[in-house]
């Protein structure tokens, strides 16, 4: 019986250890996304028209490229639901992380 406990006992520690690491990954995670974000949500998008990456929420900012119609982004946050962060994973700036135009993404279709 002793046996069984210090088995329960343990696998009860190894549970908090890891549940705290993946606590501390996820809280990691958002501390890395802009301050500008408000609300989170890691969703595949497309661009359905041709748009400038900018390097914040707002025309005001700087371009850092063209993402052209079609092009996929994935979005992990948004401000407002006016401007969306995230990367790009398709196209020419693929790889760059910047925001887009919510209205110009459109959820990716899945069959």
């Amino acid at each position: 019986m002793q046996i069984v406990t210090r088995i329960a006992a343990g696998a009860a520690s190894a549970a908090v250890l890891l549940g705290s690491a993946v606590l501390t990954a996820s809280t990691a995670s958002a501390a890395s996304l802009p301050k500008a974000c408000n609300l989170v949500s890691t969703q595949n998008k497309n661009v359905s028209i041709a748009v400038n990456l900018r390097s914040g929420p707002g025309t005001k900012y700087k371009s850092l490229g063209i993402l052209y119609k079609g092009a996929r982004f994935t979005e992990y946050c948004n401000k407002d639901y006016k401007w969306s962060y995230g990367k790009v994973t398709s196209g020419p700036n693929k790889g760059k992380k910047g925001w887009v135009k919510y209205s110009y993404l459109n959820p990716v279709e899945t069959n």
